[in-house]
């Protein structure tokens, strides 16, 4: 959510993945998609197993009008996890991420930042495998999770993205209107992070990553806070 200032973006994508639909392009009479139908006499042969895809037009105002159903998401704020998860059955962490080592963090962070770029599951996986843990605590990365649990992590994740941002208002600036997120600025964006907590000091790295999130976020927070005051005071006296 925090890549597209328009929710619209959102809302396209869970319609085509609640709806099964498959975008192809646009045309005159509208958006041409297709859609895998049910087994039956009319849409497939149910002894062979073979499905019809059906092919579809839809203009834009139906689809505005669809995304309508959808508008729960505009805000994720409160938004509660499934306490259990996965095909082993793995517990949520908290449900703010708190002791959450700021290694992890990043990690969630990254897949959540490609997964809005590039709209595949396997970033959602990755988070869910953090997000989620065994009876001691550690991370699995051999679980799998249904559809609909993965959905729940990136509602869940946003939920988080909305508190933090209120809460860390200073670090958590706003996207620049029209500024979108590019797969190169991911990695200088934790680097800065990173070099901020450290100070440089690489000796010191491994301590950074072992720290709480919310440690490290609320340190971050004031280093964004002294920056703008020290700028403010420039430009005072300029």
């Amino acid at each position: 959510m925090s890549t597209f200032q328009d929710h619209t973006v959102i809302k396209c994508y869970l319609l085509a993945r609640f709806c099964g639909l498959t975008v192809h392009k646009y045309t005159r009479t509208g958006w041409k998609c297709s859609v895998k139908c049910d087994e039956s006499g009319e849409n497939g042969d149910a002894k062979t197993g073979k499905v019809r895809e059906r092919v579809l037009y839809i203009s834009a105002a139906e689809i505005l009008s669809l995304l309508k159903n959808f508008d729960f998401i505009d805000s994720f704020t409160d938004f509660r996890p499934l306490q259990v998860a996965s095909d082993v059955q793995l517990t949520a962490v908290n449900s703010l991420l708190h002791e959450i080592s700021f290694y992890d963090y990043l990690n969630i962070e990254k897949n959540y930042q490609l997964f809005m770029l590039r709209q595949e599951d396997r970033f959602l996986l990755k988070m869910a495998q953090l997000m989620y843990r065994t009876a001691g605590g550690s991370s699995d990365e051999t679980a799998n999770f249904e559809p609909y649990e993965l959905l729940g992590v990136f509602m869940w994740f946003s939920s988080v993205k909305e508190y933090f941002a209120a809460n860390f208002s200073h670090f958590f600036r706003p996207a620049k209107e029209g500024g979108e997120l590019r797969r190169e600025d991911i990695l200088p964006a934790m680097q800065a992070q990173i070099r901020a907590l450290t100070d440089g000091d690489v000796t010191k790295l491994q301590a950074v990553y072992n720290i709480d999130c919310w440690a490290a976020l609320t340190e971050l927070d004031n280093k964004a806070r002294e920056a703008e005051e020290f700028k403010k005071r420039n430009r005072q006296n300029s």
